[in-house]
């Protein structure tokens, strides 16, 4: 059960505790035992070892010195911590040539339940050669209340040689804001007409406050402060705030919505708020994102279709354009003539600017301060921003939450530079995709499972992505076809394997019936790398006979038309999504289990008739019900004729 502050204590749960008792033991490494070992901590000969002098200002640390990129191993501390509560955590680094396809050096926090996995949180790291000691941080989501350990590891990440040094780590209870955030249904929070759904992301869970301790309001105010409009909101969970705006009762013009919650002393206690802006008709976008979620490509729905790529070559362009997929997202950002390539062969652009922020992993050796962000990224949109190949800019990839201020705020220079074109982002924090919601137009995850974890993963994460962003953001995938090997050496490489046939397909259908509303599936390049075992041609085989499939269904999947009542009964593990095309019903209906299982979809007015696209057709029942039998990775599409029997 998460404690409850009580309206005593309430007040100082509204801001972090930065006074907090370090709950790190022997954070510096000092301490040492009569026999030499150090108090607290577990060293990793001959790589991990704690040295005199190895410290910040000549104290003692923990040094990594590393030859061998097969090694990965790493001191850890178990931590005595409140479940039900979030932390703060942050370790000073130093590096020299440091090397490796990871980020680098830094400091993670995981949690347990017993040798089960259950999650973690993970700093953004250094590489190369340090300027002096880096200070890297993060902080976790709420621990979860069946974590049996927790832990706190200072470390190198998989497969990088080179020196690191560590020092003075801390660990501190962390109180996030009780309001993260304010947003709104409508694309970039421009409406013509309602309604509008208003919704707030809360904290009450992660700061031990009920919410039976608090009301909430939101107000919208007008550009001189007035409050013209107070709503109650109709939910009021530990996460989240919600109620509707009927956008057609306020006057054209510029408005500010606020959501503030009041202790039960009446007493304010926290508050956060966006912008809204209320139009007599819609701006005109090239592309933007519709009411639906759906991509408008020049007045067009579009299902962006696609794959991540490293750089971009005119052998494997021509190659990609005879596939079924529609767009590729490169990492490295297309010149003008790789843009007027891509277009010659009716292929879309996913652009990549996400490196640009000063201090982070990839940013480019020349950008040290915020202003060169700023001014790189107003060339590549003064360069691209109305080529007809670019259809998003891909603006954060896994980024911490620590850095949602800087990332708001490239979403809003976004914004102001571009409005003609949304935003993507990927995080693989897939349950804290709410606090990123300032941060993005367009939201994707990026379960990568196999062979580690359940193919299910995909619709789990895909699931919470969706009702994370309250059903109000479009939500493009990004699925995994590569084999882990591409990033692992040694036995741990050979422990690996690419998801069959099969399981693409399963993890694709999983996303859509989930709600996703584009795939780009990593990697393209990836598949080069393991060659030798698994050769392209095969791996290319196989992915495009996934994507076709899929392209085969992209008019289906674009359909609008108003939907039949249905109700679906069954296991937590199935998803079902529907679209209709005329008297026609398309019914997906997919099984994130490894066992069978046994569903009924009932539809309002009756099935006369249905015809299996893929898939173990279901039984027709009377009442215009459905009952499937889903086998463990098939998914099933049928198409089912509308009116009574």
């Amino acid at each position: 059960m998460v404690r409850s502050f009580g309206l005593a204590g309430m007040a100082a749960a509204f801001v972090c505790c930065g006074g907090q008792e370090n709950l790190v033991r022997n954070p510096g490494f000092e301490e040492t035992e009569p026999s030499g070992a150090t108090v607290s901590w577990n060293e990793r000969k001959p790589v991990y070892r704690f040295a005199d002098g190895a410290g910040r200002e000549g104290t003692r640390g923990l040094v990594f010195e590393n030859s061998d990129p097969s090694f990965y191993s790493f001191p850890t501390q178990a931590l005595d911590l409140q479940r039900g509560c979030c932390y703060a955590y942050e370790g000073w680094v130093r590096t020299e040539g440091l090397s490796g396809e990871e980020s680098g050096a830094t400091v993670c926090m995981e949690w347990y339940d017993g040798s089960r996995y259950l999650g973690g949180a993970y700093a953004e790291g250094v590489r190369g050669t340090s300027e002096g000691w880096q200070r890297v941080h993060g902080f976790t989501r709420m621990i979860p209340t069946n974590a049996t350990r927790v832990s706190l590891a200072p470390y190198v990440r998989r497969g990088m040689t080179g020196k690191a040094w560590f020092d003075d780590l801390k660990v501190t209870r962390h109180v996030p804001p009780l309001v993260r955030a304010v947003s709104l249904s409508s694309y970039r929070h421009v409406a013509a007409e309602g309604p509008v759904s208003l919704h707030a992301v809360l904290a009450l869970d992660e700061s031990g406050v009920a919410p039976s301790e608090v009301t909430g309001l939101f107000s919208v105010e007008s550009g001189d402060g007035r409050t013209v409009k107070r709503l109650a909101p109709t939910t009021l969970t530990a996460r989240h705030a919600a109620c509707t705006l009927d956008a057609r009762t306020l006057p054209v013009g510029a408005y500010t919505v606020r959501f503030a919650l009041t202790a039960r002393d009446g007493k304010s206690c926290s508050s956060a708020q966006t912008r809204f802006s209320r139009v007599e008709t819609l701006p005109k976008r090239r592309v933007f994102i519709d009411a639906h979620q759906r991509l408008i490509v020049e007045g067009q729905p579009f299902f962006p279709l696609g794959m991540y790529w490293s750089g971009i070559k005119e052998n494997d362009l021509d190659l990609y354009a005879k596939s079924p997929f529609n767009c590729l997202m490169p990492y490295g950002s297309p010149t003008t003539n790789q843009m007027d390539a891509c277009q010659a062969r009716n292929l879309k652009v996913l652009y990549s600017i996400k490196d640009y922020y000063s201090g982070t992993r990839w940013a480019p050796a020349s950008m040290k301060t915020e202003e060169d962000e700023r001014a790189e990224i107003r060339r590549r949109v003064a360069l691209h921003g109305r080529h007809p190949a670019l259809i998003a800019w891909y603006i954060n990839d896994e980024l911490p939450l620590s850095m949602v201020d800087r990332l708001a705020a490239r979403q809003s220079l976004m914004e102001e530079l571009d409005p003609d074109h949304p935003t993507w982002v990927v995080l693989y924090q897939y349950n804290q995709v709410d606090a990123y919601l300032p941060t993005f137009d367009v939201i994707g995850t990026d379960p990568y499972p196999l062979p580690d974890k359940p193919v299910g993963t995909a619709l789990q994460w895909t699931r919470d992505t969706r009702d994370l962003t309250f059903r109000t953001r479009a939500v493009w995938q990004v699925p995994q076809v590569f084999d882990w090997g591409a990033y692992r050496k040694g036995a741990a490489r050979e422990k690996t394997r690419a998801p069959t046939l099969a399981e693409m397909r399963a993890m694709a259908w999983q996303c859509v019936a989930a709600g996703a509303n584009g795939l780009v599936f990593y990697s393209f390049f990836d598949l080069f790398k393991m060659h030798e075992r698994d050769p392209f041609e095969r791996r290319w085989s196989d992915i495009c006979a996934m994507g076709a499939e899929i392209k085969r269904y992209i008019p289906v999947l674009l359909s609008v038309e108003p939907l039949p009542q249905l109700a679906c009964k069954g296991p937590a593990a199935v998803e079902t999504r529907a679209w209709r095309m005329g008297q026609h019903l398309y019914l997906l209906a997919v099984n994130g289990d490894t066992v069978p299982a046994d569903a009924e979809v009932t539809v309002e007015g009756g099935v006369s008739g249905l015809h299996a696209e893929f898939g173990q057709a279901p039984r027709i029942l009377k009442g215009g019900r459905l009952a499937f039998r889903l086998d463990p990775l098939d998914p099933v599409m049928v198409r089912v004729t509308l009116g009574a029997r």
